[in-house]
């Protein structure tokens, strides 16, 4: 697998590890304590502490799941202003008086007017290709990728899968491509009986995620990135016992900072 790095953060391990003492008293009070398919203490202490770095006054969080990021961010930043979006919010177990929360998608929301440096949290597992361009129109410099899944893992086109110019083949179950096929069946039934009933595409698109080897994507992603950094796994730098399970200490995914110009 490729490695890619640009004008990366030079943080100490001493840094890191002071701040894990500090985060560790927090994580203990997480509402959600078996978030399995969620953040764990990995990503959540990675976002913890960029976040601390950057201090942004206002985050957007795209891709809720169950309350767990919200909750994370609202306590690094307590004066922070939050826009909490998911196209389903129905799954949230933690839900918060502070933030804002939107079902309206990411790319369609209203950011004519975002103060300078808002950062974008991105858990939704969309395309990040489409999202860089996205987060670039609105002038979002600063960002967040939850899960940047190397060469043949995870569920969605990643920027580590644009670097290894390998594309994405979703591995479908037969459950979930019958879902899509009882989902696109509605969609089309809904258009061909309604004649001003709009074809909602986006449903569709969300349930196939395969994307085709295109080496011009890094080169258009390198020339607009000013700064890109994974967070770095911390079994490879801690030696302390922080008494977590293997499922948490290991629950990584590359998750990466990146700022564009």
């Amino acid at each position: 697998m490729n490695i890619f790095k640009k004008n990366s953060p030079q943080w100490e391990k001493s840094e890191i590890l002071k701040e894990i003492d500090e985060f560790r008293n927090l994580y203990e009070k997480r509402p959600i304590k078996n978030n399995k398919h969620g953040m764990q203490f990995q990503h959540m202490f990675a976002t913890y502490f960029i976040l601390k770095k950057f201090k942004p006054s206002f985050v957007i969080e795209s891709g809720v799941y169950r309350g767990q990021s919200t909750w994370l961010i609202e306590n690094t930043l307590p004066n922070t202003k939050i826009l909490s979006i998911d196209i389903d919010l129905s799954q949230r177990i933690y839900i918060s008086n502070k933030a804002e929360y939107s079902n309206i998608d990411f790319k369609d929301q209203n950011f004519s007017n975002l103060p300078e440096d808002t950062l974008v949290f991105l858990d939704d597992h969309v395309n990040h290709y489409e999202r860089l361009k996205q987060a670039k129109f609105f002038n979002i410099k600063k960002i967040i990728l939850e899960d940047n899944y190397p060469d043949e893992k995870g569920d969605f086109y990643t920027i580590n899968h644009a670097i290894n110019k390998k594309g994405f083949n979703h591995n479908y179950t037969k459950s979930s491509l019958f879902k899509t096929f009882l989902i696109f069946s509605n969609e089309f039934l809904k258009k061909l009986f309604f004649k001003k009933y709009i074809f909602k595409l986006e449903k569709i698109k969300s349930r196939l995620r395969d994307y085709p080897p295109n080496e011009n994507d890094f080169k258009n992603i390198e020339k607009n990135i000013k700064t890109y950094s994974e967070f770095p796994n911390l079994t490879n730098i801690i030696d302390q016992n922080l008494n977590l399970s293997k499922e948490e200490l290991e629950s990584y995914n590359h998750l990466t900072y990146i700022e564009l110009y």
